[in-house]
């Protein structure tokens, strides 16, 4: 059964058509991808406590778009990652380790019980001085069987979601996970697997050096910011040591609920705007 075509499908069209041709999506589609959104207040680690299941909205903001990653809409103090247990040593150096050092070790990682269920470190992936970087939260079966990160449904719709945006998944974005190793049933990562693997995404980070993260779900919100409640915060920019961040919702998710696929749009709209690019016009009345 061949799958019905959807936003990003329709974006991807334009694009690969005259871009001087009017623009022809539904009138309800584009009523979905043109119409303002409604503003949202601030976050910041400060002002949203993770154990409480709704906290009293913060005073509205601007959601003016930073024009590069010194000038981040949203500054915020970030926490500093949680310390590995001392017992795990091989954890101590990645701070210091140039890539093709950092790459090595993760590779021979057992700093965790993921690596007895394994079948592939999935390390990460793109080019290392990529300006987009998308963070998810693990590997799934087709992650750990191809080594390579969102590489199943999932990964196909992100492919989709970047193609739509105007980058090349192969040349322009680096794409990396919380955890390098797939927890046992697709199941979240624990704290313990979680604080240890993100040791080697924080020096990715680092060396890939980004112009923009967008994060993909609850899990890289949550051990990145210490911040629950992503179908709330997402489409509110957030800081990574003056890197401007997106937190969004997992494609997965968009597969459950094809819905949220042009909320989620949205949020790419504010982050294309980093980089000069504009989504297609409306079709003129």
């Amino acid at each position: 059964m061949a799958r019905k075509p959807d936003i990003f499908d329709e974006i991807i069209l334009y694009l690969k058509e005259n871009q001087n041709a009017d623009f022809s999506l539904s009138d309800e589609t584009r009523k979905e991808l043109f119409s303002t959104p409604s503003p949202k207040p601030a976050v910041t680690p400060q002002n949203i406590p993770v154990s409480a299941p709704a906290a009293p909205a913060p005073a509205p903001v601007s959601s003016a778009i930073p024009a590069a990653p010194a000038a981040a809409p949203v500054p915020a103090a970030i926490p500093q990652s949680a310390p590995p247990p001392a017992a795990v040593r091989p954890f101590a150096d990645v701070a210091h380790m140039d890539w093709d050092t950092l790459k090595q070790t993760a590779m021979q990682c057992a700093g965790c019980e993921l690596c007895k269920t394994r079948n592939s470190v999935v390390f990460g992936e793109g080019p290392r001085d990529a300006r987009l970087m998308f963070i998810g939260e693990g590997p799934g079966a087709d992650e750990d069987a191809q080594g390579r990160p969102f590489v199943g449904r999932a990964g196909e719709l992100l492919t989709r979601m970047i193609t739509a945006m105007g980058f090349n998944r192969a040349t322009e974005v680096y794409i990396a996970n919380i955890v390098k190793c797939r927890p046992p049933g697709n199941r979240n990562p624990l704290p313990e697997e979680a604080n240890l693997c993100k040791q080697y995404l924080l020096r990715q980070i680092e060396l890939v050096n980004p112009k923009a993260i967008v994060l993909l779900g609850a899990v890289p919100l949550f051990y990145l910011y210490n911040l629950k409640g992503v179908t709330k915060l997402r489409g509110q920019w957030l800081d990574w040591n003056g890197i401007p961040v997106m937190p969004t919702l997992h494609p997965a998710f968009l597969l459950r609920d094809p819905r949220q696929k042009a909320p989620v749009w949205q949020d790419l709209q504010q982050v294309m705007k980093i980089f000069g690019k504009t989504p297609p016009p409306p079709r003129k009345a």
